[in-house]
């Protein structure tokens, strides 16, 4: 295993075991998970954090201004992972905290690609469908995809249905 790896392994199996221990699994996750997709539209707030000519309580200031409404587990990881210099992999250990929390809590993501937008109560129907199917809670992210022509297709891991117009044509067109 390579440092950078056995760097956030150590770090984001350190924080599960914290969130499990405290029986907060679900909410840490959850807050965790919104982290990440702040932090992807803020690429800058972490060469701050990251910087070496801020003090270190002005950076603590500046966690607690944009994460103090978190759990003081994601707060304090955050200043510990700025104080060792680590800061600016974070999102990425927050990903591994969030694959291994969804893999215990029995979670899969997938895409569900359709021509228009489907409404939430279809999504909604054909998690429910899934989650079955597949044992886990699914949640599904709708993905718009002209291309299809018509019909849907959904992909949850390696689980795959193509229901779509353009996947039919090209099953015949591989029977030709």
């Amino acid at each position: 295993m390579t440092e950078l790896n056995e760097i956030i392994n150590n770090w984001s199996f350190a924080l599960f075991d914290l969130a499990k221990s405290s029986n907060k699994l679900i909410e840490i996750t959850n807050e965790s998970a919104t982290i990440i997709k702040v932090l992807k539209q803020n690429k800058e707030y972490l060469k701050i954090l990251n910087s070496f000519d801020i003090k270190e309580e002005k950076k603590y200031k500046l966690i607690d201004d944009a994460f103090g409404s978190y759990h003081p587990y994601i707060v304090n990881t955050i200043k510990l992972a700025t104080k060792k210099h680590v800061v600016k992999y974070i999102d990425i250990i927050f990903h591994r905290f969030v694959e291994l929390s969804n893999e215990k809590l029995n979670i899969k993501y997938g895409h569900i690609y359709s021509v228009k937008p489907l409404t939430e109560i279809e999504i909604k129907k054909l998690e429910q469908k899934l989650s079955l199917d597949l044992k886990s809670n699914i949640t599904l992210e709708n993905i718009i995809d002209p291309s299809l022509i018509g019909g849907v297709k959904i992909k949850v891991d390696e689980y795959l249905i193509d229901n779509s117009v353009l996947g039919k044509l090209n099953k015949i067109k591989s029977l030709v």
